[in-house]
């Protein structure tokens, strides 16, 4: 899971958001550090099989990228005014949806900043207190593993290989769903580490106030739909990798997608790297590889999969961020 930073103080929140010219900075390096080493790759591979499947590609096939991945945008946007009306969120749904878009902008700076900013604009536009608004942050990041290790399951099971993998994702959906479900067993867990760490108690006194909130979207009227959103939403992604390889001249089958598109997903998380930066582009590429793309055409796919669905976004945040900084 994706590592959930902490709320920046109150005294920082009445000013500028914290770090947020410097983290504004460094997330325009980091593009332009990408571009110029995709823009060097494609040059010294200009008479190669790289070019050969690159002019395989057309602009529709970018669009229809870019029209998936924003699908996927918006209905994880949709989920977040979602869990936010459930957990008591009086912020007009539209504002919301802003503040989930504004976020995008800080994605591939450390410590998730671009999700605090989320609270952040939360608090001071609508007065809502971290106590309150850290919980949407912990059922967003829950949601996204849920439905990213289901759909992750769905395709070790369509393709009818790795039992293994099958098996641990098994495993990750029901901890998952069992922490939204059963905030007590959660609690519980809580307590047991403490005794034995003995340390950070301020950390532990905020798990417990985020566990003691999960009840409001375990109940399926809540949780179902959110929980659909984030199929549907994460599905678009998916998509946007069959749609590529497939246009490559190298096409995968849906299970295969969803495995290969999960999987890397997932080694970016647990990377703890900015965006996933570096683990989920080579488990994305090793992954293709491993299902039978073609070098080249796993290295094309890889960069306009991780252009579509990582730097897309964080293109939008940056469109957004300046309409959410303002005061209503």
């Amino acid at each position: 899971m994706q590592h959930l930073a902490s709320p920046p103080a109150p005294a920082e929140a009445e000013g500028e958001a914290p770090r947020l010219g410097r983290a504004l900075r460094r997330t325009g390096a980091t593009l332009a550090a990408f571009l110029l080493a995709c823009a060097a790759l494609l040059w010294f591979a200009r008479d190669s099989e790289m070019m050969a499947a690159a002019s395989l590609l057309s602009p529709a096939v970018l669009l229809g990228c870019l029209a998936l991945s924003l699908a996927n945008y918006l209905l994880r946007g949709w989920r977040w005014v979602l869990l936010g009306r459930a957990f008591g969120i009086a912020a007009p749904p539209a504002r919301q949806m802003l503040y989930f878009f504004a976020g995008f902008a800080l994605t591939v700076t450390p410590g998730k900043l671009g999700e605090v900013v989320r609270l952040w604009l939360l608090q001071r536009h609508h007065g809502v207190p971290y106590a309150r608004s850290m919980p949407l942050l912990a059922g967003d990041r829950v949601m996204d593993m849920v439905a990213i290790c289901l759909l992750a399951l769905a395709g070790a099971a369509l393709t009818s290989q790795y039992v293994v993998v099958t098996a641990v994702l098994a495993a990750a959906c029901v901890a998952l769903l069992a922490a939204l479900t059963h905030a007590p067993l959660l609690l519980h867990l809580i307590d047991w580490a403490e005794r034995r760490i003995r340390r950070a108690p301020g950390l532990f006194a905020r798990a417990r106030e985020v566990c003691a909130t999960l009840p409001a979207i375990g109940r399926p009227m809540v949780l179902l739909p959110a929980l659909l959103l984030s199929l549907l939403g994460w599905l678009a992604e998916c998509l946007v990798l069959m749609l590529v390889v497939q246009a490559l001249g190298t096409p995968i089958g849906l299970g295969e997608g969803m495995l290969v598109f999960c999987l890397a997903a997932v080694a970016g998380a647990v990377s703890l790297l900015p965006g996933g930066l570096g683990a989920a582009d080579v488990g994305l590429l090793g992954l293709l590889r491993l299902v039978g793309v073609p070098e080249a055409a796993a290295i094309l796919a890889t960069i306009l999969v991780r252009l579509a669905t990582l730097w897309f976004a964080v293109l939008l945040g940056l469109a957004t961020l300046p309409f959410a900084l303002r005061r209503r």
